[in-house]
């Protein structure tokens, strides 16, 4: 079966499930829920990785959930789980990492004030970005074209070719993941080294600097911690990962004035933290803790391994390149949704 015949398939069982009101009768007879969606940057730049969406795809989606109802703060989302509210889906929006392009969510464009949360990894803030665009700065602004990762078991690369440049995306990243993380950052430097990146300007930085962050908390926009380092906390020792929690939170707390409430684990997956871990957030003083592992939160849902759908530029595109209102809702919160959780259980 061919990658366009599924992503046909996937469209059209989503128009007859969502027009036929089929997602409807599902989401009324499933109850209450709290669908969380993971976003991290919010820009209209082509992004090798699935971690982008435009202002434009935002803006729409922000529509339909406000014209319903369903767009809540995180907190107000978990208190509608509880038995004596109404029993109803409802939508909290989320960003990891801390990108100076989220300051658009205290935009006017986006039709009003957006009630989400910003996951900062505090040891980026001001600073160098995260490895992933690391990687991207290395190969988008590189003097140099050749790069051997032979180290690693992945051979040579001519940036110079497209076909190169799409393969080092990839293959790199589930690579680098594999690795403790000094070691990552060495791979990372050393690609650095190889490609010798041009000097990036600071009005062009990735991340957000902490005047920034204070911007968006003024703006009504949650902070949330994400560790210092976005080091993965299930390849840390006890004394490692609770240092990258807990000074996450006092870093928040000495900017902002007061502790941050909402914890996300760096990557997120079922291997990425531990019960250890979820013990070293709640000791820490946050009341949740959000996860990548997809699903709709339920009643009675842990609120430190809450669930979220990772949302990206192409994420509900139909197979003609539109955003597709049923394909975003019966994923998250229909039918297809259900069907794609049965088939990963």
């Amino acid at each position: 079966m061919t990658a366009l015949f599924r992503a046909w398939l996937r469209y059209s069982l989503a128009l007859c499930s969502h027009y036929s009101g089929l997602d409807g009768l599902y989401r009324r007879l499933s109850g209450a829920g709290l669908v969380i969606l993971m976003l991290h940057r919010l820009r209209d730049d082509h992004d090798p990785f699935p971690l982008s969406v435009s202002r434009r795809q935002l803006r729409q989606m922000l529509a339909w959930l406000r014209s319903s109802g369903a767009l809540v703060g995180l907190d107000d989302g978990l208190r509608a789980l509880s038995p004596e509210r109404a029993q109803k889906i409802h939508y909290a929006l989320t960003f990891d990492d801390g990108y100076r392009d989220n300051l658009g969510l205290i935009d006017a464009s986006l039709g009003g004030p957006v009630p989400a949360v910003v996951y900062v990894a505090t040891g980026h803030i001001g600073g160098e970005p995260i490895w992933a665009y690391r990687l991207v700065h290395a190969v988008e602004s590189r003097s140099r074209d050749q790069i051997d990762l032979g180290g690693l078991g992945l051979g040579h690369f001519d940036l110079s070719l497209r076909d190169d440049r799409n393969r080092l995306y990839q293959l790199l990243p589930p690579r680098l993941k594999t690795l403790e993380p000094a070691e990552l950052e060495a791979w990372i430097d050393h690609v650095c080294e190889q490609a010798r990146p041009r000097p990036l300007p600071h009005e062009d930085r990735e991340m957000l600097d902490w005047g920034d962050v204070r911007r968006l908390a003024d703006g009504g926009v949650e902070i949330g911690g994400h560790t210092c380092s976005h080091a993965i906390l299930s390849r840390l020792d006890d004394a490692a990962a609770s240092e990258e929690i807990g000074l996450s939170s006092a870093s928040i707390a000495a900017e902002l004035g007061h502790a941050p409430r909402h914890f996300a684990y760096p990557n997120g997956g079922r291997d990425d933290f531990s019960d250890r871990d979820v013990r070293l957030v709640r000791d820490a003083g946050f009341a949740t803790a959000t996860t990548s592992i997809e699903g709709v939160n339920r009643p009675g849902a842990d609120p430190y391994r809450l669930l979220r759908f990772n949302v990206h530029e192409e994420r509900f595109q139909s197979p003609s390149g539109r955003l597709s209102k049923a394909l975003f809702f019966s994923e998250t919160s229909g039918m297809l949704g259900w069907l794609r959780g049965l088939r990963a259980a």
